[in-house]
């Protein structure tokens, strides 16, 4: 599976799960170790559980590496290891907090 139709397979999950704000970025450039960052709200700790869960099941159905989950317990922040694609599932106030898009934007120089 290629990383665009690995991309809308999360993305679709989330969609489907009504997850907002869902930002793709492609930081190929930026990090060698993964090729895309998907950042999505949950609207309550138990939506961003839902989310990050049935992603997990998409996944592993179609035979996605699935190669770690962390924060399902808090559930705050869950982040879902898919090797070239990384999802992070968070609550309004944790991904306000953390600026995830901001910490992996590459910005022109104004100069």
């Amino acid at each position: 599976m290629n990383l665009d139709e690995q991309v809308k397979v999360v993305v679709d999950v989330i969609d489907e799960l009504k997850g907002e704000e869902v930002v793709t970025l492609n930081v190929l450039e930026q990090s060698v170790d993964m090729e895309a960052i998907i950042v999505a709200t949950g609207r309550s700790i138990q939506h961003v559980r839902g989310i990050a869960n049935n992603i997990k099941i998409e996944a592993k159905r179609l035979n996605m590496l699935v190669l770690g989950i962390e924060g399902s317990e808090s559930s705050e922040w869950v982040l879902i290891d898919l090797g070239e694609v990384i999802v992070h599932i968070m609550t309004e106030k944790t991904r306000a907090f953390y600026k995830l898009e901001k910490l992996w934007s590459v910005e022109e120089d104004e100069n």
